[in-house]
């Protein structure tokens, strides 16, 4: 099916994807866990809760789930997989921090179980996000030192380019539902958001504290923030919210998540075989879904 999508599509949307891991390094501020865990993912993830929203509004539900569930499912399975690979084993200390993202994936399953995810549900999810952020920085903390003006105005202005960017980039994944259908277009915008995060990983390592809580933040961002934004942004335009085609399948690829996530909690480490395991499943997870 990729053979029959014009060129300029494919390369839009990973030009797209490159500019906005660009500025999302560029506007970076160095902080603590809770600020890694709690308020950087509204930064890294933003395009993807822009093509979320629009992709809902737009009524193309699958393509929107997809955008946003497989995005957490390929950081823990590819993201963490790989880098155990690399690296043999992943040590994991944050393991209050794997459980409230575990928690958060579990939310997103009660409420994807009736296949519709409604303006309620999603300020539901909301409120638990808060109380994410607020658990994180009350125990963790916020910035390493004092943040400047120039610190601010750079996160106000790479907030303005990336939902400029995540627009362009929704436009293209939108150009690219109807030569490959929504579940593959939605594993496609996963994917290229996420390739990036995955190569800075596979280059440093998740060996500091603060590297893994941008990588459970942004997991949990998907299930509590991107999705909930979507559906309240639907069930206010069209009195609705998001449906779901196929619950079953969209809460297990969150069981996925959530299995995993308590694992690390558990056990506090990934070994090279976990990393080849997860792998395998996300494998299985893309096949299943297609």
């Amino acid at each position: 099916m990729l053979l029959s999508v014009p060129v300029h599509i494919l390369v839009q949307l990973v030009v797209a994807a490159a500019l906005m891991y660009l500025v999302t390094e560029l506007t970076k501020v160095e902080g603590r866990e809770g600020f890694t865990y709690s308020i950087y993912p509204w930064i890294t993830t933003l395009p993807e809760t822009v093509t979320t929203v629009l992709l809902a509004t737009g009524g193309f539900y699958t393509a929107a789930l997809y955008n946003s569930v497989f995005s957490a499912v390929f950081d823990l399975a590819v993201g963490l997989g790989l880098v155990a690979i690399a690296y043999r084993v992943v040590e994991f200390r944050l393991v209050d921090l794997a459980a409230l993202s575990s928690i958060a994936a579990f939310a997103f399953i009660a409420a994807d179980l009736d296949g519709l995810i409604t303006l309620n549900e999603g300020l539901m999810l909301y409120a638990f996000l808060a109380f994410t952020i607020m658990y994180s920085i009350a125990k963790y903390g916020m910035f390493r030192g004092r943040i400047t003006g120039y610190d601010a105005l750079r996160i106000v202005a790479g907030l303005l380019v990336l939902g400029a960017l995540g627009f362009w980039y929704y436009k293209n994944v939108e150009a690219l539902i109807p030569y490959v259908g929504e579940k593959l277009g939605g594993i496609i915008s996963a994917v290229l958001t996420s390739i990036p995060d995955v190569i800075v990983a596979l280059v440093y390592g998740l060996s500091e504290p603060e590297a893994q809580a941008e990588l459970l933040g942004a997991v949990a961002h998907d299930f509590i923030e991107n999705v909930p934004t979507a559906a309240i942004v639907a069930g206010i335009v069209a009195n609705g919210g998001i449906v779901d085609s196929n619950p079953m399948l969209t809460v297990t690829l969150a069981g996925f998540s959530a299995t995993a996530l308590l694992f690390i909690s558990s056990y506090r480490r990934v070994t090279r075989f976990e990393g080849f395991i997860l792998l395998l499943l996300f494998a299985i997870c893309c096949l299943a879904a297609l």
